[in-house]
């Protein structure tokens, strides 16, 4: 069997901030490549992904329609009865209802609830999503470009794709609140899991830190604010590169933060790979996760395998991951600085905490995560 990887963010060198979905498209088709459950094609764009993580918002709506129509026409190229299409993105995706027209078993992976992601972020939660779905569903077919991919594709890809796979239970929860008519056994549930820790790291000067893109939705900010009550001395490692709409504004936003904090030595490094990461992580004393929204969570999984306790912000990708025997849960600023000082304060418990993430995030191999959406898809293969 031949599985048909469509990937928008796929291909990026390690050191460009493309996001988990492009982690994930790397981790799985390096997983598959050495299991080789199936024969593996990656559809990705011609466009180069230093350029995609710098695209304006209508620019990036343009580069969505672009990879949609190129990797259509390219499925379209391939025996539907010989292929299984995987798709790694929802509003960068194929043309799901075309596919479907034309005999292709699609299956997509849910990075993101766009639609949540979206009310969570610019509806600040004041309309449930699956309010805003009801409302919109009459319009769909005539939303202006970037609302047409939150609403009426995302529509399509749950109507029209032969499966889903989403991190929390959490998340496919809201899939169905949202669409209820969607079968509940097409959604299936698949925590990524760690990858292994690749070589150590020299410990270095000690301090907090946080790793991501450096971009609005993740909530650095918030880090920042929090230690404006810090008593004490610290050093806070804000490791990531400016990218996607509102990036740069945001860095500057993030220095003018920092450049007022007295008491916080904070340094933005860049974005950080190899043995550059592994020094990051074994030098940090805590991971702070502040991200206003995650399905799911990679980076914490990654402090975990490090033995680094782990603070994050209160949503249902932190939920599906923190345990209070290695991390913390907050829901504002006030309770952020209290989690800090007190874990600051207590080595020993750190230390402990450190060892049960670790515990943790080895029994939750990256490998198996990536069996069982092998599994998925060859047993739908059987079925013709």
């Amino acid at each position: 069997m031949k599985v048909i990887y469509t990937a928008a963010h796929a291909g990026a060198a390690l050191n460009v901030p493309i996001g988990g979905g492009g982690a994930i498209a790397r981790m799985l088709s390096e997983e598959w490549a050495q299991t080789q459950p199936f024969e593996l094609e990656v559809f990705r764009p011609a466009e180069p992904a230093e350029d995609i993580v710098r695209y304006t918002q209508s620019q990036y709506t343009s580069f969505c329609y672009r990879f949609r129509r190129y990797a259509t026409n390219r499925i379209l190229r391939e025996d539907p009865a010989q292929c299984v299409v995987l798709a790694n993105d929802i509003s960068e995706g194929p043309d799901f209802e075309v596919l479907a027209r034309h005999g292709y078993r699609v299956f997509t992976i849910w990075h993101v609830d766009v639609l949540a992601f979206v009310m969570r972020m610019y509806g600040r939660g004041w309309i449930k999503p699956e309010t805003a779905a009801r409302w919109m569903r009459p319009f769909e077919p005539w939303l202006p470009g970037p609302l047409k991919l939150v609403f009426d594709n995302q529509h399509k890809c749950v109507r029209y794709s032969t499966g889903h796979f989403v991190m929390t239970d959490s998340m496919k929860q809201t899939i169905l609140a949202c669409y209820p008519e969607t079968n509940p056994a097409k959604i299936h549930v698949t925590p990524w899991g760690a990858s292994p820790v690749q070589g150590v790291g020299v410990r270095g000067q000690p301090g907090i830190l946080t790793l991501s893109r450096i971009s609005p939705e993740k909530g650095q900010h918030r880090l920042l604010e929090a230690l404006r009550g810090y008593k004490g001395k610290a050093r806070v490692v804000i490791a990531g590169e400016a990218a996607f709409m509102g990036g740069e504004a945001y860095l500057s936003k993030l220095k003018r933060i920092a450049s007022g904090l007295p008491n916080v030595d904070v340094s933005f490094p860049g974005h950080l790979s190899g043995q550059a990461k592994l020094d990051a992580f074994a030098s940090a004393d805590l991971y702070v996760f502040p991200s206003l929204s995650e399905s799911y969570g990679l980076t914490l999984l990654e402090a975990l395998s490090h033995g680094v306790p782990v603070i994050a912000w209160d949503h249902d990708g932190a939920k599906a991951i923190v345990q209070p025997e290695f991390g913390v849960l907050v829901s504002n600023e006030k309770q952020l600085l209290a989690a800090i000082e007190a874990l600051m304060a207590d080595p020993e418990r750190r230390k402990r905490m450190g060892e049960a993430g670790r515990a943790y995030s080895a029994q939750r191999p990256f490998s198996k995560a990536a069996a069982q959406l092998a599994n998925v898809l060859l047993s739908t293969a059987t079925l013709r």
